[in-house]
């Protein structure tokens, strides 16, 4: 167990060594942590429903080939699950990091589909 804590405690100091000390949130059971280490939800939530306007006004395009439509067909769920996550009133810090994960996997996958 000790060999465990002492990464998590080696990243936790390093954190709080690396970001401005005035800007804090408490979280109980972790302490006092930085409040830029957790993603902006509202941003998150235009980004995402940018993402969905752009990937339906995609599968519209008639010039876009079949194996592209296919995976544009796969995205838009997967983006609207998200949003409708990040809709919610309440979304844990926690959760908001791996759905802040999920819509940056959405975006690299949109921008590979239109070669950005």
């Amino acid at each position: 167990m000790k060999k465990l804590w002492s990464p998590v405690l080696a990243a936790a100091l390093l954190a709080a060594t690396l970001t401005p000390a005035t800007v804090c949130a408490q979280i109980p059971g972790v302490g006092s942590l930085p409040s830029s280490m957790f993603p902006d939800k509202a941003v998150l939530l235009e980004q995402g429903k940018k993402l969905l306007a752009d990937l339906t006004a995609m599968k519209q395009d008639p010039k876009l080939p079949a194996a592209d439509k296919t995976k544009v067909d796969s995205l838009i769920p997967k983006t609207t699950a998200v949003n409708t996550e990040l809709a919610k009133p309440q979304v844990e810090p926690s959760r908001l990091t791996q759905l802040a994960g999920q819509l940056g996997d959405l975006q690299k996958q949109y921008a590979s589909l239109t070669g950005k």
